[in-house]
Parts: C-alpha cells; sequence; structure tokens
C-alpha cells in the first residue's frame, strides 16, 4: 500500500473535509490542514479564503516545495435553494462558479511546485459533474459548478500535471451524510472517507486524470 506521509486538506473546518483531514493524521501522514473561516473549538487551522488571489501563500508558508504527497481541495457550496437559470442572479451565479470550479483550480495550479513527482491533486467533485449521467437535470446550477470544475481540473492536468508526473482525481464521494447531504443520506462520512483515502492511495506514482467515486468506480465525464 502507498504511504501518505504529508497532505494538504483545504477545506477541514466541517464534514468530508474535517474527517478527512482526521483520517490521515490517524494514519501517521503530517497533515496541513485549511479553513475557510473559525468555527469555534480551537481550531488552529490556518484561513484560507478562496476570494482572495493570493491565497495560495497560506499553504506556501506552510509547506516546503515538493513534499505533498497528496493535495486535496474540498472547498465547495451548494448555491442558491432555487437552483433554476430563470431565477439565478448574477452574483450567486458568480460566487457559486467562482466557489466550486474557478477557486479550487485557481489555487492548485499556483502551489502544485509543493506537490512532489509521483504525488496526487484531488478535487471534491460530485456525481452531478458528469453530463453524460445527468438523466434527471435536477440541481442545474450546483450541477453546472461541478461539471466546470472537472473541466478545469482535467485542463490542470493535461496542461500543467502530467507533464510534472502529478495525478489528477475528481472524486466523487457518494451522497453522504453531512450538512449539505442531510441525514437521510446512505453514505456515512467515515465510509466515504475511508474509500477516498484509498482511491488517493491506489493514484500514488500513477499519474493519470481520472473521474472515480468513493469506491473507485470511473464515472462518465
Amino acid at each position: 500500500m502507498n504511504i501518505l506521509r504529508h497532505v494538504a486538506v483545504i477545506g477541514a473546518s466541517r464534514g468530508i473535509g474535517k474527517a478527512l483531514a482526521e483520517k490521515f493524521t490517524e494514519q501517521g501522514a503530517t497533515v496541513t490542514a485549511t479553513v475557510r473561516t473559525m468555527r469555534g473549538g480551537g481550531d488552529r487551522s490556518p484561513l484560507l479564503d478562496f476570494s482572495d488571489p493570493d491565497a495560495g501563500r497560506t499553504l506556501e508558508a506552510a509547506v516546503e516545495r515538493g513534499t505533498l504527497d497528496a493535495l486535496v481541495v474540498n472547498a465547495g457550496i451548494f448555491g442558491p435553494d432555487h437552483q433554476n437559470v430563470l431565477q439565478a442572479q448574477r452574483d450567486e451565479v458568480a460566487d457559486l462558479f467562482w466557489t466550486n470550479a474557478v477557486a479550487p483550480v485557481r489555487l492548485a495550479r499556483r502551489v502544485m511546485p509543493l506537490v512532489r513527482k509521483g504525488g496526487v491533486i484531488a478535487f471534491m467533485s460530485s456525481r452531478t459533474a458528469s453530463i453524460s449521467l445527468n438523466a434527471d437535470g435536477d440541481m442545474e446550477l450546483y450541477r453546472a459548478s461541478k461539471a466546470a470544475l472537472n473541466s478545469l481540473g482535467r485542463s490542470l492536468a493535461i496542461k500543467d500535471a502530467l507533464p510534472a508526473g502529478i495525478g489528477v482525481l475528481m472524486l466523487h464521494p457518494g451522497w453522504v451524510q453531512t450538512e449539505m447531504g442531510g441525514s437521510e443520506a446512505p453514505v456515512t462520512v467515515a465510509d466515504s472517507v475511508a474509500g477516498l483515502i484509498g482511491v488517493i492511495r491506489e493514484a500514488m506514482d500513477r499519474p493519470d486524470c481520472r473521474f472515480v467515486d468513493y469506491e473507485g468506480h470511473e464515472l462518465g465525464w
């Protein structure tokens, strides 16, 4: 099994991101975790705001170049409750696409030199990002923002990551029992996180660009 010695988790204040950081630590990795806002409870994770064009400096100051085995970018929002293009407002759509697509890839591109050759950049995507699997058209704004993330992530892989020997994963964590997923979701945070870490481990030293779920199943783009 590939060993993860140093991992950075962006967006670790709660839910899947927090659980990933805790599980990586439990498994012996050195974890650099960042949060967007402080939530109390003595959290000492550094703040990292995607709206700041210089957000990468927070990570660059904490991590030596070429030492990360994995960079996990977990930030994301659902967007407006209506999820309807006819009701969509420019500002809310801009915020949704910036947070879910542009900012994660912008950050990853900036801090990619921190990731070692053979390492992995993993974005928290969603099955709803798949154009080919869209059978119901629900959550159209959120779905479009995640499809944009997949597109930008694939461009990052082709132009920058793969030539440097770094893999890129677009990960679907499952429908998980988190604040966003709700209590009726069928997948526990623990099961999702265990699967995601396994997928990341398998991708180490095998540079590729893949869109997969937490069980390692390939998803159609």
